[in-house]
């Protein structure tokens, strides 16, 4: 927009007043926008001291919410474990339901079994034989 051009008159008094003299602004104007800057800063400092607070916060709900979901949904075993059945036992209850293994295979497929389970392999027949973690 374009700026108006005053009568001559006019332009002649602004002239005036803008080069006389100034009042200086009072020591009470000066201490209150001092003041007023002042607590607007310790404001934004609070309001920053807030949002980190809450930011942290939200992040310790999430963690422990997150754990929980995890506890809850993983089978830590926490029970105590029942000692595994001796490697000719599970032999021979391999032979009971399969009698066509010979010994010597029954022993073998015993031990790969309960090497299994110590690692936390579990299979069905490992279960029935009584080498599964479950209590």
């Amino acid at each position: 927009m374009a700026e108006r051009k005053l009568p001559r008159d006019l332009e002649r008094l602004e002239r005036l007043l803008a080069a006389g003299p100034r009042p200086e602004p009072s020591a009470a104007l000066r201490q209150r926008v001092l003041g007023g800057v002042q607590s607007e800063l310790h404001r934004e400092d609070v309001l920053l001291r807030w949002r980190c607070a809450t930011t942290l916060a939200a992040t310790v709900l999430l963690a422990v919410g997150l754990s929980l979901a995890a506890v809850e949904t993983t089978a830590f075993a926490l029970q105590p474990r029942r000692s595994p059945p001796s490697v000719h036992e599970v032999a021979r209850r391999l032979r009971q339901l399969s009698p066509d293994l010979s010994p010597a295979e029954s022993v073998r497929e015993a031990t790969l079994l309960q090497i299994g389970a110590e690692v936390g392999c579990r299979t069905k027949l490992g279960d029935q034989l009584g080498l599964g973690n479950a209590p």
